[in-house]
Formats: C-alpha cells, structure tokens, sequence
C-alpha cells in the first residue's frame, strides 16, 4: 500500500527520487501528458524503508538495478499540481544512485518505457542544461551542480 492519501484539503504523498548521473548528465523523465520534467521515483509503501522503495522502483520503472551511493536531500515540498489542480504535500527522499550495469545506457539518449499503460520518455540530459528546463522540483536545477556530502533538508 502506497502512502498517499487524499483529503478534503490536498493530497500527501510519501515518496523517493534516484538521481543517476552518467558522463555528467543527469536521466530525468516526463510523462506523455505532462509538460515538466522529473527524476525517476516513487511512492514508499507502508513498512518499507526509503532506500529499499528507490531500488524497487528503478527496477519497477526501468527494469534496471542500482546500488544506493547515498541520501542526498530530504525535500517538503508543497505544490498544486497543474493539470489536476490538486493541492499536494508532498515528502520526498533523494537518493544518488548508481547503475549495477551498462545496460540502460544502451537504449540511447532518448528512450519511451510504457509502465502498466502510462509512457514515459526518458532522457539523458547534461547538467549544466537543466537550469533552463522545467524541471521540478526546482531546487535541483541549481544544487544537482553541487552534490551534498550528508543530507540537506529542503523545504519549498
């Protein structure tokens, strides 16, 4: 069971983002029918650690494995969704990730999954090039340039 509920005042939702890095661009992703761009995650089910839901959900989303480098960012983040118009409270943990093998980066620079019917295009783009994208949550385009070496809590 996800966690994420739904109130008469908005939606929470516990969630996990792995940031993978490879030759100094970052995977980022973007759902057919959204116009922003985000980093592969998502919800920690009841009684599973943050670390353990990042894993699974990488192999879930792109049927790869990584290895957990280190906790980068805790972030509180509130925002109204924009195509929903859904008010969101959202905590996420981000990890730095690495791949266990090469294979993803055979399938290009640009590449389309479909999860469970929902296509995800999923791109490879440099870091220096994401502070003038609409990528969210916003903070990353200007600290993805400066990794933490022990964990940051973020609040927007």
């Amino acid at each position: 069971m996800d966690i994420s509920f739904q109130t008469v005042e908005g939606r929470f939702n516990y969630r996990v983002a792995g940031l993978l890095i490879h030759d100094g661009k970052l995977l980022i992703m973007k759902d057919e029918n959204q116009s922003y761009y985000y980093v592969p995650g998502g919800r920690v089910t009841l009684n599973e650690t943050s670390e353990r839901a990042v894993t699974r959900e990488m192999e879930e989303e792109l049927s790869i494995k990584v290895n957990v480098k280190r906790l980068l960012w805790v972030n509180e983040n509130f925002f109204t969704e924009a195509m929903l118009q859904e008010k969101f409270h959202e905590i996420c943990f981000f990890y730095l990730v690495e791949l266990q093998n090469e294979e993803l980066l055979n399938r290009g620079n640009e590449f389309t999954v479909n999860e469970n019917g929902k296509i995800h295009t999923y791109y490879w783009i440099a870091l220096e090039e994401l502070k003038d994208m609409s990528l969210y949550p916003l903070f990353l385009k200007e600290r993805i340039l400066d990794l933490p070496m022990s964990v940051n809590h973020i609040v927007e």
